[in-house]
C-alpha cells in the first residue's frame, strides 16, 4: 500500500518490522514448546512415581500448571507469526458479527453496551469463524476497556473495493478487489501517534488494561493475516479509536 493511501486509511503495521518479529515468534515458539514439552515429561514421570500422600505431588502440579500457561503464551506467539492451524469454510459476516456479541465476555454490563451497524446483503468469506470471532471480540473488549466510565463500542461493516497496488493483502494476486470491512469503533481516551507505531507488537503496552497491553492486538493481526487481510487503526488522544478489518470477500469475480 502506498504512502498516500496509508495517510487516507489511517495507521498500518509496517510490513518488513511486522515480518521479522513473526519470524522470530515462531521460531521463539519452536524452541520454547520444546522446552515445555521436557519439563512436563519429567513432571509426569515424577508424578507417576510419587505416592499418592508425598506432598511433593501438590509441587508437581503447579510445575504442570505452569507448563500449561507457558504452552498457551507459546500459541499466541504461533498466532501472532502466522503459524496458527486454521479450519477455514464459507462464513456469513453478519451471522460472525451476531455470534460474536453473544460471547460470554461480551455480556452488557454497567454503562457499556455494543451496538452493530450492517450494510444488508454483505458478501461472505472463508474464515476460520471460531479464531475470527475470538479476535473481533478482542477488539470489542478493547473498546470496553478503553472507556471504563461508560459507553457504546459501535461494530459496522461494509464492502470496500480496492484498485491495483492499494490493498494490504499478504497475497493481493489472491485477495481480489473486494474486501469485507469490519470496524469497531470507541469514544475513549485515544492513543497518541508515538504508542500507534507498536500497537501491534508483541508484549507491547499503552499501560491501559486491555488489548493495548500482551498479546491482544498482535493475536488479531496474526489471525486476520492469516485470512488474507489486514488490519487498520485510526486513534487521537481524547477522541477514541477505531480498528478496522479488511477481509477478501468470497464471490469476489476479480
Amino acid at each position: 500500500m502506498n504512502e498516500q493511501t496509508q495517510k487516507k486509511s489511517g495507521f498500518l503495521p509496517e510490513k518488513k518490522k511486522m515480518e521479522a518479529l513473526g519470524r522470530l515468534s515462531c521460531k521463539v515458539a519452536h524452541d520454547f514448546n520444546n522446552i515445555l514439552g521436557a519439563i512436563e515429561g519429567y513432571a509426569t514421570l515424577a508424578m507417576n512415581a510419587a505416592k499418592p500422600d508425598d506432598p511433593v505431588r501438590e509441587d508437581l502440579r503447579e510445575i504442570r500448571s505452569s507448563v500449561a500457561r507457558a504452552a498457551a503464551l507459546g500459541k499466541q506467539l504461533r498466532a501472532f507469526g502466522g503459524r496458527q492451524l486454521m479450519h477455514k469454510a464459507p462464513c456469513d459476516v453478519s451471522e460472525l458479527v451476531a455470534d460474536t456479541l453473544k460471547r460470554p465476555e461480551l455480556a452488557p454490563g454497567g454503562d457499556f453496551k455494543t451496538e452493530a451497524r450492517l450494510e444488508p446483503g454483505l458478501p461472505g468469506i472463508i474464515a476460520d469463524a471460531s479464531q475470527l470471532g475470538q479476535a473481533l471480540a478482542g477488539l470489542l473488549v478493547n473498546a470496553r476497556d478503553a472507556m471504563p466510565g461508560g459507553g457504546t463500542a459501535a461494530i459496522t461493516c461494509s464492502v470496500q473495493r480496492f484498485g491495483a497496488g492499494e490493498a494490504g493483502s499478504p497475497k493481493p494476486a489472491e485477495a481480489g478487489s473486494m474486501f469485507v470491512k469490519i470496524t469497531v469503533r470507541d469514544t475513549g481516551a485515544g492513543i497518541s501517534a508515538e504508542a500507534s507505531e507498536h500497537l501491534f507488537e508483541p508484549m507491547f503496552s499503552t499501560g491501559k488494561k486491555g488489548l493495548g497491553a500482551g498479546f491482544g492486538l498482535a493475536l488479531v493481526y496474526g489471525v486476520v493475516k492469516q485470512h488474507n487481510g489486514w488490519v487498520e487503526a485510526k486513534s487521537e488522544p481524547g477522541r477514541g479509536s477505531e480498528f478496522s478489518i479488511f477481509l477478501p470477500a468470497a464471490n469476489d469475480p476479480r
